[in-house]
């Protein structure tokens, strides 16, 4: 794997874990949440996907990492999903007790972020190529 791409995979993940820190250190986790007929749309969770992304493939400035950025996108949903179902009380709400149930109320929120993450892997990709100095003795490979 490209150095490039690893860091980029580092840094996506390490731009996520400071969202998710900041986003409760400031108590937004559970307000910032529109609820729509489909199932809630976290908005500052998918600006953070598009963000954290977009740092990652400014780093990576590989088109590779576009499929590596929705895999590590699957690999987080997945990761929370699980800890959401084996987490749920007898009094939790019917689609928290289950996978399927929990993939059913998240499903907006997924796609969305999932959206997200592959726009701006996408968008960084190009930035960083753009803006990017890459130059033969300095580069990462």
């Amino acid at each position: 794997m490209d150095k490039r791409i690893l860091l980029g995979c580092l840094s996506a993940a390490a731009m996520l874990l400071l969202f998710g820190i900041f986003t409760k250190l400031f108590g937004l986790d559970s307000s910032q949440a529109i609820d729509t007929g489909a199932g809630a749309i976290p908005l500052i969770d998918v600006f953070g996907a598009l963000i954290a992304m977009g740092v990652g493939g400014a780093i990576a400035q590989s088109a590779h990492f576009r499929w590596i950025a929705l895999l590590l996108m699957v690999l987080m949903w997945a990761l929370t999903l699980f800890a959401v179902v084996s987490m749920a009380l007898p009094d939790s709400p019917l689609p928290m007790r289950t996978m399927v149930g929990a993939l059913k109320f998240n499903a907006v929120a997924i796609i969305l972020t999932l959206t997200a993450a592959f726009a701006g892997a996408l968008i960084g990709q190009r930035l960083g190529a753009r803006y990017g100095q890459r130059r033969d003795g300095l580069s990462m490979r």
